[in-house]
């Protein structure tokens, strides 16, 4: 039987995703994305991404896949959604 979401977090993105930033990101995904929670990128704040550090969001898909939690995009801005879909990281995520 599927677990029912119990929990909704929101992880507000940081400004700038680059080789500094992606391992933090990566930190916090380890930390929260737990079995049944709701995981929320909320991407209001991003204005740049590198596209080499692109790869930390479908880095966090496949935990919360792992994990059997939800993992959603929010608020992702036009110049990042770019980024993000170049390096492939879109096709992964349903349009709503």
């Amino acid at each position: 039987m599927l677990n029912s979401i119990q929990e909704k977090l929101v992880i507000r993105v940081p400004h700038r995703i680059d080789a500094f930033t992606a391992p933090h990101l990566s930190k916090d995904f380890e930390l929260k994305i737990e079995q049944g929670r709701q995981i929320i990128l909320d991407f209001s704040l991003t204005r740049t991404i590198d596209p080499n550090a692109a790869d930390v969001v479908l880095q966090g898909l496949m935990l919360a896949k792992q994990r059997n939690a939800q993992f959603s995009l929010k608020n992702v801005q036009p110049q990042v959604r770019v980024i993000l879909e170049m390096a492939g990281v879109l096709r992964f995520f349903r349009k709503k």
